[in-house]
């Protein structure tokens, strides 16, 4: 019974792709570093605590040179904070724009009309499996095209070598028609 309890919770709440797992580790770092400041803070405040039993004892001007490290560790460990949270936040923002950027220039290459773009497929990662996709897709409609159109060649030589002159003409102006259906099919695929 824990045993299955411990399955569905993996299955349940562990990341299950490269940029959750990603994401996750760059929480727990900030988490890291604002566990860190915190327990530097506290042993810092706890000092004060100790020399605030002895107020009457310390000149005001020492009193207000405490307060005055305290503000100044304070600031510091906040700009260490936003620091480290602005570096993930690039670092994460970099790691899901780059290969995106990639994607959409492919593809806009594919709606072009270039079917010999294939997208990079590094990452094993959602985006890494949206470019594999992409690129199935593109395969399967290369392959469709050129399977139409040898199938177009093959039945106007048929129909030229076999039957009369009208008839045929009438067939291969149909035929021309719909290869030009297929080239506008494939080139305004992308574009939706």
């Amino acid at each position: 019974m824990i045993k299955k309890v411990n399955k569905m919770f993996l299955k349940r709440f562990l990341p299950k792709s490269g940029l959750q797992r990603q994401l996750v580790f760059y929480i727990v770092f900030i988490g890291v570093v604002f566990l860190t400041m915190a327990v530097e803070m506290n042993g810092f405040l706890r000092g004060e605590k100790i020399l605030g039993t002895l107020n009457g004892i310390i000149s005001l001007e020492l009193s207000e040179n405490i307060v005055n490290q305290i503000l100044l560790k304070v600031r510091v460990m906040l700009g260490n904070l936003l620091l480290a949270i602005g570096l993930v936040m690039m670092l994460f923002t970099k790691r899901i724009m780059f290969p995106l950027e990639r994607i959409i220039e492919g593809t806009r290459a594919m709606s072009a009309g270039d079917f010999s773009t294939t997208l990079p497929e590094q990452s094993r990662d959602e985006l890494g499996e949206l470019a594999r996709h992409i690129n199935e897709l593109n395969a399967n409609e290369q392959e469709l095209i050129l399977l139409t159109r040898g199938m177009a060649e093959q039945l106007r030589q048929t129909l030229v070598e076999g039957e009369e002159g009208t008839k045929v003409a009438d067939a291969v102006a149909m035929i021309d028609e719909l290869e030009d259906a297929l080239s506008e099919f494939g080139r305004s695929f992308y574009q939706c």
